[in-house]
């Protein structure tokens, strides 16, 4: 390959990358491309961007995409392995699960990420369905635990009509603060029976400014603690069991930020050295994007700091019945 037809090549490589730029901005063929693309990105849902999700599912095996409960809260960083994680995880759903009644009702588990606890519910044997709004996640269900029903749709679309009173149980395991409150209480009014229980295992807002400012947006995750608790009351339930377990939580965002730190942040910084010293034109034409991207991964690993989520949220493992 010529140097005016590859990536290489100092000048000649700013221009392949101009022509290949341009060309599909403005070309015809090109231009009927990206507007059928755009108007499919619009139909779908963003959570069906679906890298992140395959990447961590690879990563961690057990199909939980949830925070792991650490029986030992003060577990370093440093000492927390990938099989540690998978196990911590493991450790969330049996905490969950011990909610549960014993009973061979219907259990729905409204947003089953990719399946893991359905999927222990199913083998203790259960009669439980999954719900997800992602079509990754429900297609990997499908082909992973086929005896498990998926609905593929928001929580709040669900059919009340098909499953009118029909759920003994259901499961919002660090799913409820993805969706609208009024419309979760309006299909859990339909779909659970009147002696149903409501699980709820999720991290809660506490604690309001003093000064007039605004909250920091990365602080701004969750539903108001206060606010779910009225919410409970004007709908008719309440509370019959809660355990705080933040403090056994906190070890997953602490090995999360090292590996942020000691891997993710410095290979970022490692790649944009190397673009430099390799293809100083290429690194002049992406250097302010590479700047953009290199302070979201900080302004990202921040979120994952242990004491700025403890200073504001409350995780909560929650048992709920109608008054």
């Amino acid at each position: 390959m010529s140097a005016g037809s590859g990536a290489g090549g100092g000048g000649s490589g700013i221009r392949w990358i101009l022509k290949q730029i341009l060309g599909r901005a403005l070309l015809p063929h090109h231009v009927l491309r990206w507007l059928g693309r755009r108007r499919v990105h619009r139909r779908v849902p963003a959570v069906h961007a679906n890298a992140q999700l395959a990447l961590y599912n690879r990563m961690l095996p057990g199909d939980f995409l949830h925070y792991g409960y650490f029986d030992d809260p003060d577990t370093p960083p440093g000492a927390i392995s990938f099989d540690d994680l998978h196990r911590a995880q493991a450790r969330y759903a049996e905490e969950v699960i011990a909610l549960i009644e014993p009973s061979d009702a219907p259990i729905l588990d409204a947003g089953c990420g990719m399946g893991g606890m359905p999927g222990l519910l199913r083998a203790a044997g259960h009669d439980v369905t999954g719900l997800t709004p992602d079509r990754f996640q429900a297609e990997h269900i499908r082909r992973s635990y086929p005896g498990v029903p998926v609905l593929h749709c928001r929580f709040e679309e669900t059919d009340v009509d098909k499953y009118k009173a029909y759920f003994d149980t259901i499961i919002h395991a660090e799913s409820l603060q993805y969706m609208n409150a009024e419309g979760v209480f309006g299909v859990l009014d339909k779909i659970l029976i009147q002696s149903g229980t409501w699980i709820v295992a999720d991290y809660f807002r506490v604690g309001r400014r003093t000064d007039g400012r605004r909250t920091d947006r990365r602080h701004r995750s969750g539903w108001r603690l206060d606010t779910f608790r009225t919410s409970l009351r004007r709908h008719g339930f309440k509370v019959i069991h809660e355990s705080d377990i933040t403090a056994h939580v906190l070890p997953t965002l602490a090995f999360a930020r090292m590996l942020a730190d000691r891997i993710a942040l410095p290979a970022l910084d490692f790649a944009h050295d190397k673009l430099r010293a390799k293809n100083p034109a290429l690194h002049y034409v992406l250097e302010n994007v590479a700047e953009r991207a290199s302070d979201a991964a900080v302004r990202s690993a921040a979120v994952l700091d242990p004491a700025l989520f403890a200073a504001h949220k409350r995780y909560l493992l929650m048992k709920i019945r109608r008054t």
